[in-house]
């Protein structure tokens, strides 16, 4: 964690006038390349730590891998993560190899909706499950420090909470998230994603690439995000606060839904 911090100086003003100077703790984000079979492959910004679980999940979103058995080698190292495959997978291509924080329309919406049927609604999870892992993103540790990252939270339908991780960008974050099922061997078709970011098209889509089938955000939902979701079969959730969630797709995943038929 203290390689994702540094401490400034600042001033702290407050309405009466009064001024007082302290030290504050700030997040920082730093480029990493990432170098696929010897090439490069692309360039991230991204919170410092996790960087080999980002790649794992990246390539896994994109579907350039399929399990941990597909990586013969991974290093990282500051500003560069070096991963070699078993197997070459062409996957989904990028459209942009530079990867900033905010990074809409890095793959073609065709290029994912096409490599697949729609996810089966084959369980449910209750509400309570649900909202608990939303809940738990707020006291995520940086989060807490900075106010400046976002959270993606695992877990399974069963609701256990299995992996948390933060960064500046919720695509990274998720990507994180994702990285961390495909080096345990967990099977992301039995889990759901909390997340603390908006849900477009783009959060969708990585999602679609990795088979998690639900998707369940403190934040708002997006007409693209929504489309998507409805098409892949993924319960899309937003607006998961004080008691109440706004279900997009996919109902029957919720459980106390299921039961209405």
């Amino acid at each position: 964690m203290k390689d994702a911090l540094e401490k400034r100086t600042i001033w702290r003003v407050f309405a009466s006038g009064e001024a007082s100077r302290t030290e504050d703790e700030l997040l920082l984000e730093k480029p990493c390349v990432l170098e696929v079979d010897g090439r490069e492959e692309a360039t991230v910004v991204l919170t410092p730590g996790e960087e080999d679980l980002w790649a794992l999940g990246h390539l896994f979103c994109r579907r350039r891998i399929l399990s941990r058995d597909d990586v013969a080698s991974l290093e990282a190292v500051p500003g560069k993560i070096t991963l070699r495959r078993r197997v070459f997978r062409p996957g989904i291509p990028l459209r942009n190899r530079l990867i900033t924080t905010a990074s809409t329309g890095l793959v073609a919406r065709k290029e994912v909706e096409g490599t697949g049927e729609a996810l089966p609604v084959d369980w449910s999870v209750p509400f309570p499950a649900v909202a608990s892992a939303v809940e738990a993103l707020a006291e995520a540790p940086l989060f807490r420090r900075t106010g400046s990252t976002h959270v993606a939270l695992l877990a399974h339908r069963q609701g256990k909470q299995l992996f948390c991780v933060e960064d500046i960008g919720r695509h990274n974050a998720l990507d994180k998230a994702v990285g961390w099922a495909v080096r345990e061997g967990i099977d992301l078709r039995h889990c759901f994603l909390a997340l603390s970011g908006r849900l477009p098209a783009d959060m969708v889509l990585k999602a679609v690439g990795a088979s998690v089938p639900l998707l369940a955000s403190v934040s708002a939902a997006t007409g693209s995000g929504v489309d998507v979701a409805e098409r892949a079969g993924i319960t899309l959730i937003g607006f998961v606060r004080q008691g109440r969630m706004n279900v997009y797709t996919a109902p029957e995943r919720i459980t106390e839904l299921a039961r209405r038929g």
